[in-house]
């Protein structure tokens, strides 16, 4: 799928539901904020692994979650990106896997709960 397909559905998606879009250049500076303004950062989609990165970004707003465990609310996005993307490949599940696997190594369990362990969906 042509790059531009991508980038186009990703802008018309946020458009419809009036979320504010501004590039970045590093896919570790994507943020999500959500309230009033809904607004995203995120890098030009230029890969599959930047729309990746786009669309999990727009899934923190439409995901709806809004747990206190912020791994459970970067689950909930990379599982809204990954049921509304136009495409899905190996690869950039791979990329979603090794964020998931970079906040359950470096964030602290949430007070009184035990996290459920990764797993990788089915192929």
């Amino acid at each position: 799928m042509v790059i531009t397909a991508l980038k186009r559905h990703f802008l018309k998606l946020c458009a419809d539901e009036e979320v504010d879009v501004q590039w970045c250049d590093n896919p570790l500076q994507a943020l999500a904020l959500s309230g009033e303004l809904e607004f995203i950062r995120t890098p030009r989609i230029a890969s599959e692994i930047t729309y990746a990165v786009a669309m999990h970004e727009l899934g923190h707003i439409k995901s709806g979650d809004r747990s206190t465990d912020q791994i459970a609310r970067e689950r909930a996005a990379w599982d809204w990106a990954r049921c509304n993307a136009l495409k899905w490949t190996p690869h950039m599940e791979g990329y979603a896997a090794a964020s998931l696997r970079w906040y359950e190594e470096h964030l602290p369990e949430p007070a009184g709960k035990t996290r459920q362990p990764l797993k990788r969906p089915l192929d």
